[in-house]
C-alpha cells in the first residue's frame, strides 16, 4: 500500500536555497584556495586564480574565449589590460558570489569591466548605484559615461536630472567644458526647468565667456536655440548691449528678429512658437506671506497665511499655511522655490516648493532675525542686516544646503529694502544707530565688497522697493526713527545716470507695505498709515504713464506682509477655488 501511495504522489521540484548558497560559498573558497583552478587572470603583475567553467557560466566574454579556437582556450594565464587589480578582484567576487563592494572610487571601473566581460547583472547593479549618486557636480559626466557604455537607465536618470536642475547644472565646471553640440542639445531641450527664458541666455553667455577667444564665433549658433519670443522686451534690449552681440552682425540680426515679435506680433501668427514645457505649464503669481493685523487691546495677530494673487484673473487663492506665523520678515524666490526668513517671533526659516505644494522648515541661526531684507542673486539667497545683526550679511547655497557669512555692510541697518540690478545687490535706507537712513550701498558678490551709491532723496524705513525696466523704485515708508511720520512719495534710481528722481506718488500713502514688479507694472500691497491703521488695498504703477491707481484689495488688512513673484503650476491653480475681493 505504501509503495502505491508513493507512485501516485504528485511530482514536485525540490528547492533548497541553503544548499545553493553553500555551493556558491564553497566555489568561492576553492577559488581563494586555488583548488581545482584551471586558469589565471593576470593584471599589473598580480595573479587571480579562477575556474573556466564558472567564468564561462557568468560571462559571455569568457565563454566565447574558452570555447573558441582562440589561443587563450589552451593558455593557463590570461593577461588583461585597462583595469585595476582591485576592480578585477570585485568582479570575480561578483561572478562567484553575486556580491561586490562598490563605492564612488571604483563604480565606473566596475561598469567598464562588466561591459568588457559582458556581465549584464553586474553592469546593471553598479549603474543603479551610480543613479543614486547623481548630483550637480557629476550629472553631465555620468550622462556621457552612460552613453559611452550603453547604460540606458543611468543615461536617462542623468539626463532627467540635468533637465530638472538646469539652472544649477549650467553653473558647474563640467558644463563649461562641454563641446558645442552637447551645449546645443541641452539648451534646445523642451523639458529644461527654468524660471524664465533669460536663464538659458545667461547659460549661453557663461559658456562662451569661459573661453571667449575660441568660442565667440559660436555665439550666434547658440542664440538660435533661444526661444526669443519668451524673453521680455526689456531683456532683449539689454542683450543688444552685450559686447558679444555688438561684435557680430549675425547676432544683431537674430535679436532684432526677436524684437519684431513685440513690434509686429501679427507677422508671427502663422508660426508655431513653442515655449519651454515648464513655462507653458507654469503661471507667474504673486505670493503674500505673513504680516500682522490691527492691534486689539494688547493682542496683535501675526499671520501664518499664504495668499496667492492671480495676475491673469485679478483674484486670490489660498496656498498651504506656513509652518510658523511671522511678521517683520523677509522673503525671496531662489532656484524656483520661495524662501521666507526671519521675523517675529523669531521662527526658523522655511521654504515653499510650488511643484510639491509643500512647506519645509530650514535650519541655521543666520536665518533667525527680525527686520532683515532677503534677496536672491545667482541662485543663492542673501539675508541682510536686521535687529541684532545690523551689519551682518549671510549667504545660503540651496544646492549645498550651506550658510556662509560674507562681507558685512558698511552701514548698520534694519527695516530696509534690498533689490538686485545688473548682478549687484542694492540696499536702501532703513533705520540705523543714528535714525532713519537715506544712504544706499551695493554689494558685488564676485569681489565680496560693498560700495556706497548715491543717497535717496528722502530718508525712509519700512518702505517698499522693486526693480522695473532696470531701474529701482522705492515707495512709502516712515521718514523718522519713531515711525510717526509717513513718507508718501515714490522715487526712482537710474543706474545708468547714477541718480535719483521723484516719480508720481501712490494713491494711498503707506508704510510697512510690500512691493513687486511684473511686466511693465509695479504692485503695492497693504501696509499701514501714520496712526498704524492697516490697509488692504492693492495699487499698481504704470511706468509708461507714470501713474498709480487702485486695482483691488487683499484678503485682509495687513502690515509687514511680504510679496514674491513665483511660478506656480497651472494645473494646480485650476484645481484651487479662487475668491474675489471687493
Amino acid at each position: 500500500m505504501a509503495a502505491t501511495a508513493v507512485q501516485n504522489a504528485e511530482e514536485k521540484v525540490l528547492c533548497d536555497k541553503a544548499f545553493t548558497e553553500e555551493l556558491v560559498d564553497k566555489l568561492n573558497e576553492l577559488r581563494k584556495d586555488n583548488t581545482l583552478c584551471d586558469v589565471t587572470l593576470q593584471i599589473e603583475g598580480q595573479n587571480f586564480s579562477a575556474h573556466r567553467c564558472v567564468l564561462s557560466a557568468a560571462s559571455q566574454y569568457f565563454r566565447s574565449l574558452f570555447t573558441s579556437g582562440f589561443k587563450e582556450n589552451k593558455d593557463f594565464t590570461i593577461v588583461l589590460q585597462d583595469t585595476k587589480p582591485a576592480v578585477l578582484s570585485e568582479a570575480l567576487r561578483f561572478i562567484y558570489t553575486g556580491e561586490a563592494l562598490v563605492n564612488a572610487t571604483n563604480a565606473q571601473d566596475l561598469v567598464k569591466i562588466a561591459d568588457y566581460f559582458i556581465i549584464p547583472r553586474l553592469k546593471t547593479k553598479v549603474s543603479k548605484y551610480l543613479e543614486e549618486c547623481i548630483d550637480v557636480t557629476n550629472c553631465l559626466a555620468l550622462e556621457s559615461f552612460a552613453d559611452q557604455f550603453g547604460c540606458e537607465s543611468l543615461k536617462q536618470a542623468a539626463s532627467e536630472f540635468n533637465l530638472k536642475n538646469f539652472i544649477s547644472v549650467v553653473k558647474s565646471e563640467d558644463f563649461k567644458t562641454l563641446n558645442i553640440e552637447k551645449v546645443k542639445q541641452l539648451i534646445s531641450h523642451d523639458e529644461i526647468i527654468v524660471s524664465k527664458e533669460e536663464d538659458v541666455y545667461e547659460a549661453i553667455v557663461s559658456w562662451v565667456k569661459h573661453d571667449t577667444l575660441s568660442r565667440e564665433c559660436l555665439f550666434s549658433e547658440l542664440l538660435k536655440c533661444l526661444r526669443l519670443f519668451s524673453l521680455s522686451k526689456y531683456s532683449l534690449q539689454q542683450i543688444l548691449k552685450e559686447e558679444l552681440v555688438l561684435k557680430s552682425r549675425t547676432c544683431l540680426s537674430i535679436l532684432h528678429e526677436g524684437l519684431n515679435f513685440f513690434f509686429s506680433p501679427d507677422c508671427f501668427l502663422s508660426l508655431s512658437l513653442k515655449p519651454r514645457a515648464c513655462l507653458s505649464m507654469m503661471e507667474p503669481v504673486i505670493i503674500l506671506t505673513g504680516g500682522h493685523t490691527e492691534r486689539i487691546g494688547l493682542d496683535q495677530k501675526v499671520r501664518v497665511n499664504t495668499h496667492c494673487y492671480l495676475l491673469s484673473k485679478n483674484s486670490w487663492v489660498s496656498l498651504p499655511k506656513m509652518p510658523f506665523p511671522r511678521t517683520r520678515h523677509g522673503a525671496a524666490v531662489c532656484c524656483g522655490q520661495l524662501y521666507v526668513v526671519g521675523g517675529k517671533p523669531e521662527p526658523p526659516a522655511c521654504t515653499f516648493n510650488p511643484i510639491k505644494n509643500k512647506w519645509t522648515v530650514m535650519e541655521g541661526e543666520a536665518a533667525i532675525r527680525q527686520h532683515c531684507s532677503v534677496t536672491a542673486l545667482n541662485e543663492e539667497l542673501y539675508v541682510i542686516g536686521g535687529d541684532k545683526h545690523l551689519k551682518r550679511v549671510d549667504k545660503y547655497n540651496p544646492s549645498l544646503d550651506e550658510w556662509k557669512a560674507v562681507a558685512s555692510m558698511k552701514t548698520a541697518r534694519a527695516s530696509h529694502c534690498a533689490v538686485v540690478v545688473e548682478n549687484l545687490i542694492y540696499v536702501l535706507g532703513g533705520c540705523g544707530y543714528s535714525g532713519c537712513l537715506k544712504n544706499v550701498e551695493c554689494f558685488n558678490s564676485s569681489a565680496n565688497h560693498w560700495a556706497d551709491r548715491p543717497n535717496m532723496i528722502v530718508a525712509r524705513q519700512f518702505a517698499g522697493a522693486a526693480v522695473l525696466c532696470g531701474k529701482i523704485f522705492v515707495a512709502g515708508g516712515y521718514s523718522d526713527k519713531a515711525c510717526k511720520t509717513l513718507e508718501a512719495t515714490c522715487e526712482m534710481f537710474d543706474p545708468l545716470q547714477d541718480q535719483w528722481s521723484l516719480v508720481s506718488s501712490p494713491v494711498v500713502p503707506r508704510a510697512a507695505c510690500a512691493m513687486i514688479s511684473f511686466d511693465d507694472y509695479l504692485y503695492l500691497f497693504g501696509g499701514e498709515d501714520a496712526d498704524w491703521s492697516k490697509h488692504d488695498s492693492v495699487e499698481c504703477y504704470d511706468v509708461k504713464n507714470n501713474k498709480w491707481e487702485l486695482c483691488g484689495t487683499m484678503p485682509g488688512k495687513l502690515a509687514c506682509v511680504q510679496a514674491s513673484l513665483l511660478l506656480l503650476p497651472k494645473k494646480y491653480i485650476n484645481d484651487l477655488d479662487t475668491f474675489e475681493t471687493q
